[in-house]
């Protein structure tokens, strides 16, 4: 810290016109209370390719002494902040890069310097580039930022911010990671949507070459808000190609900026060192003689540089002004919503159950509106997970299941052959047929295989009670597998509804807290009970089947009546081929033949009867399964009462350890907290500010 009685920058006062002090007024008080940490601040940055003359050129603009070398200059981003204030003072700080440890941070945040004069700038850099570490040769570039503010009753409001400029390639003591920092560190300033870019072009090399251009037209293609700067043109030969080039180029021809182009003469270090005073007159001698003169002269020479620049960034910050308060306004509702969300300081037991009593009530609102289906609420509109309307989602998930059961709940699937051939030559890519594929004839065969294995004491021709029972295991195999997933993404479900309506009504860390101390626990029980009553929907069809569904035996009598008549049919058929008519005396026949051939196939008849049956009660308990699941084993267990486990009862009913588990604050959270006010502190006094500006009778 320093005082500034001494220092005198004149350039910096051409920058200013009566017209916009107010404005950058209004700037530089949301920037003097820390309003530009949290949100883009109009500012101008200077940036170019290495050895363009960016630094002179802000010497030029601002009177202040940035090193200049033809090689390596600017290491490090320096940001000149000025503010006009009624007492005179210096603040010389250096802001760490995100890089840095917490031990480094600390020692940079303890850096300063005392400037008394400008002839003080050349050790001030120097100490800054000490103390980040770059006199060592062992670090080119830094992401630190020297920050000099100048307060004074005659200071201009505003900030400027010279920056190292863009490296091509990794060559020499410039590694590959120099040129990645660098490029970000540009980047950042770059995209900020309310820098004003000055993009410094050198006439010493092709414009084509030179990256800032690109960089530039990538972060602001229509060039609103750069202006392109061309350095040092008495370096081109007088009427060479080259310099006809660069005329085009700075009459806004070859690239082309809204704000358009300007040319300045900066001195030569080397020849002109010690004629720093006759800077300007050279200048203009220069443009009086030279081809440039053939530019209008308001594009031309530091002097109406700093005019153009006055204008621009006046009209840019009365633009972005609006945007400004909106963003203003954006980051102080988020701040709200996350204070909300953190609730009141809670330091004991019954600030911390007071907290969570709260926090259920809304719970138990919203979740007992989910679980009925009722979507009014603004916390299933914010957002387009599915989970969020958890009845809708449940529903849907119960209908798939119903759906994919009837698909995939057989063990094997019967067909006739003509079907049979034909699923074979797609079976491999139908995901819905899934298990073996027998014809009618194949699954009889199979069933009276089984009919020998279990034979009691029955009579023949007639089944053993317990094949039907068996069949009906062997075939509904698949249920138990697909119910126990359809349980589980259920549950699933329910858990990520939870996790979304807390993160809705409090911070993370709560939310955590919450479903890992207490909802968690109590849905794995849940599930552990909807898995039991699963095994209990299962169980039945351990004994013999029972049924009191009339359709039991309509169905079982239809396939075997439908063979009969299949049959039938191809024995008449097979009669009267050649023939047009067929007698009684000929279906009596045939009808005989059809008894003579099944009383010498006892066990394939009563085979078939068990298929049957077994086929008939499984569609009565596919349709009894499907809806037991969905009510009984989800529904009661899972989601009914789903609102009750985190309401104000069950908070009344904590352990005073699991209240302090979940509510409890460590001080990271006050922290926090603490953060949290004095942003939002700052972003008020900011719409504040911006809102009293609004008021003033504006210029025309």
């Amino acid at each position: 810290m320093g005082t500034a009685e001494s220092f005198e920058l004149p350039s910096l006062q051409k920058l200013q016109s009566v017209e916009q002090l107010d404005l950058l007024d209004v700037v530089d008080t949301l920037r003097a209370r820390g309003l530009s940490d949290l949100v883009a601040l109009p500012q101008l940055i200077v940036c170019g390719d290495q050895s363009s003359g960016k630094s002179s050129v802000l010497e030029a603009i601002s009177g202040i002494p940035f090193p200049r070398q033809e090689t390596l200059c600017t290491r490090f981003a320096t940001e000149v902040i000025l503010r006009r204030a009624a007492m005179t003072e210096i603040k010389i700080s250096i802001h760490p890069g995100n890089d840095r440890s917490t031990l480094e941070r600390d020692e940079l945040l303890g850096f300063h310097h005392e400037l008394k004069s400008t002839n003080d700038f050349e050790q001030l850099f120097k100490s800054a580039t000490a103390a980040m570490g770059l006199s060592s040769g062992i670090k080119s570039f830094s992401n630190d930022v020297l920050r000099i503010e100048f307060s004074g009753p005659s200071q201009p409001p505003l900030t400027l911010v010279d920056l190292p400029g863009l490296i091509h390639s990794a060559i020499g003591q410039q590694t590959s990671q120099d040129v990645t920092l660098v490029h970000n560190l540009v980047s950042t300033y770059l995209e900020s949507p309310r820098s004003i870019i000055l993009a410094v072009v050198s006439a010493k090399s092709d414009a084509s070459n030179q990256i800032i251009l690109s960089r530039a037209k990538e972060v602001d293609g229509h060039g609103l808000r750069t202006l392109g700067i061309i350095t040092k043109p008495d370096t081109l030969e007088r009427g060479s190609a080259s310099e006809q080039e660069y005329i085009a180029l700075a009459s806004n021809e070859k690239v082309k900026f809204s704000l358009g182009w300007h040319v300045v003469r900066n001195l030569d270090m080397e020849k002109e060192k010690n004629q720093l005073g006759m800077r300007d007159t050279r200048e203009t001698l220069f443009f009086k003689e030279s081809n440039f003169s053939s530019l209008p002269p308001h594009t031309v020479g530091i002097a109406f540089l700093r005019t153009r620049l006055s204008k621009v960034l006046f009209d840019q910050i009365r633009t972005e002004l609006p945007k400004l308060v909106e963003d203003i306004t954006t980051k102080i509702v988020a701040i709200n919503l996350t204070q909300s969300k953190l609730g009141p300081s809670r330091a004991t037991v019954d600030e911390q159950r007071s907290f969570l009593t709260s926090l259920s009530e809304s719970f138990q609102r919203i979740c007992g509106d989910a679980v009925r289906g009722h979507y009014e609420d603004r916390f299933f509109q914010v957002d387009t997970d599915p989970e969020r309307r958890l009845c809708a989602c449940i529903i849907n998930k119960h209908f798939e299941f119903a759906d994919n059961i009837r698909k995939k709940g057989s063990y094997w699937k019967i067909q006739d052959n003509e079907a049979q051939e034909t699923e074979r030559t797609k079976v491999a890519t139908d995901e819905c047929c899934t298990g073996l594929r027998q014809t009618r004839e194949e699954a009889i065969q199979a069933a009276c295989t089984l009919l020998k294995h279990s034979r009691g004491r029955e009579l023949p021709g007639l089944p053993n009670p317990l094949l039907v029972g068996e069949l009906f295991r062997q075939y509904s195999r698949p249920w138990s597998r697909l119910a126990q997933c359809h349980i589980r993404n259920v549950w699933d479900t329910a858990v990520k509804f939870l996790e979304l309506l807390l993160k809705y009504l409090t911070d993370d860390d709560t939310c955590e807290k919450i479903l890992k101390f207490w909802l968690i626990p109590i849905m794995e029980e849940k599930l552990k009970l909807a898995y039991r009553k699963l095994d209990e929907l299962l169980e039945v069809h351990q004994d013999y089947p029972l049924t009191t569904n009339i359709h039991f035996i309509k169905n079982s009598q239809k396939p075997r009546l439908d063979h009969v008549k299949v049959e039938l049919e191809r024995r008449i058929k097979e009669e009267i081929a050649g023939s047009q008519t067929v007698s009684i005396q000929d279906i009596s026949r045939i009808m005989s033949a059809m008894e003579s051939t099944s009383s010498l196939k006892m066990d394939l008849m009563a085979a078939e009867e068990a298929l049957d049956n077994m086929n008939s009660f499984y569609e009565v308990a596919l349709n009894l399964f499907t809806d037991n699941v969905p009510t009984l084993a989800i529904q009661a267990p899972i989601i009914k009462g789903l609102s009750k486990e985190f309401a104000p009862t069950a908070v009344f009913s904590m352990d005073l350890d699991i209240i302090k588990k979940i509510a409890g604050e460590d001080e990271g959270k006050t922290l926090e907290r603490e953060a949290l006010a004095r942003r939002l502190e700052i972003l008020q006094n900011g719409a504040r500010i911006c809102k009293q500006y609004e008021k003033r009778p504006q210029t025309c």
